[in-house]
């Protein structure tokens, strides 16, 4: 719901609506478009819960009637993604994020993604999925939100500082990652490959390039409107911005194919396997993240052997 923090960072609400507990965000935000836009926004507020990883649910001698209306709330949030041109993903929580990410790649939508720290903020265009991209003939499919992760989501919400709580942000920076959320939207349906298209090359040295103000438009990343960035990192300590690249990690627990494919076929039933599971090791391997971690650990103790082998050969000369 609104509260009383809101409206000093958020525009979109006032403060009557924080009044009598607050009105639902959805709501308050789809009557503020029409009414600052006009009449012919069409704009509707849905309320509902969004089932997380680490959050279980159904259990109880309520259980049945939970799990009734978290299914009723998945398929109604499934719908909403299949039928959007975007998504635009702008939720508090970490873990709240998985499932839009999963549908958004399931019903191949483009999803924007925006989150907050206390004093910096991350913009991002997942990645298309696998079949997506080979249907535009690109090869590189770029990562999501979970792809630096090594672990499956988990409950978040549990002993955060204070930095962490999405709440506690500087009051500039709601307006700033909105503003370059709406216009990477606005350069990716007029690039040719719309969500397809690939990041500005990195220079040999590793970076993007130096400040430039324009765009000369022979990058295969430019649109009408310029270059179609994958990540754009900024912060507020040094008012600085990067815009990186990162590949998706194909044993990501939010957009591998497995992941993918899982849900496609199972449905809610695959979700709340996945928000029911206590340690996040039913996702994990779903991901292929444990034989991931698995054959790292191998590896790393073939190096560690190797070099006992280097030492004992030392103490020997």
């Amino acid at each position: 719901r609104v509260s009383y923090s809101n409206p000093v960072r958020q525009s979109l609400f006032g403060i009557e609506d924080c009044k009598e507990g607050g009105k639902y965000k959805a709501v308050a935000a789809a009557e503020s478009l029409v009414s600052i836009a006009g009449p012919d926004v069409q704009s509707e507020g849905v309320v509902l819960t969004i089932p997380m990883p680490g959050h279980s649910f159904g259990g109880g001698k309520d259980g049945e009637a939970e799990a009734a209306a978290v299914k009723k709330d998945v398929d109604t949030l499934h719908k909403l993604i299949d039928e959007s041109d975007v998504a635009f993903l702008l939720t508090d929580t970490r873990e709240s994020r998985w499932l839009p990410t999963v549908m958004a790649l399931a019903t191949d939508t483009p999803l924007i993604n925006a989150a907050l720290g206390l004093d910096s903020w991350l913009v991002m265009r997942h990645g298309p999925s696998s079949s997506a991209l080979a249907s535009c003939g690109q090869t590189q499919r770029l990562g999501c939100y979970f792809c630096n992760d090594i672990v499956a989501p988990e409950n978040s919400t549990r002993d955060r500082t204070l930095d962490q709580q999405c709440t506690v942000t500087r009051p500039g920076l709601a307006p700033i990652a909105a503003s370059m959320a709406t216009e990477l939207c606005v350069a990716m349906f007029h690039h040719s490959l719309g969500n397809c298209a690939p990041p500005p090359e990195a220079k040999r040295d590793g970076t993007s390039g130096s400040y430039s103000p324009v765009d000369d438009g022979t990058s295969p990343s430019s649109s009408a409107l310029g270059l179609m960035p994958h990540q754009i990192r900024g912060t507020i300590v040094t008012y600085m911005m990067m815009t990186p690249s990162v590949p998706a990690f194909p044993s990501c627990t939010a957009c591998a194919d497995g992941v993918v494919e899982e849900y496609k076929n199972r449905g809610f039933e695959f979700v709340k396997c996945v928000c029911c599971d206590a340690d996040g090791s039913y996702l994990e391997n779903v991901s292929g993240l444990t034989s991931f971690r698995e054959e790292a650990a191998k590896k790393l103790e073939e190096c560690l052997d190797w070099d006992d082998d280097d030492s004992d050969d030392d103490d020997d000369e």
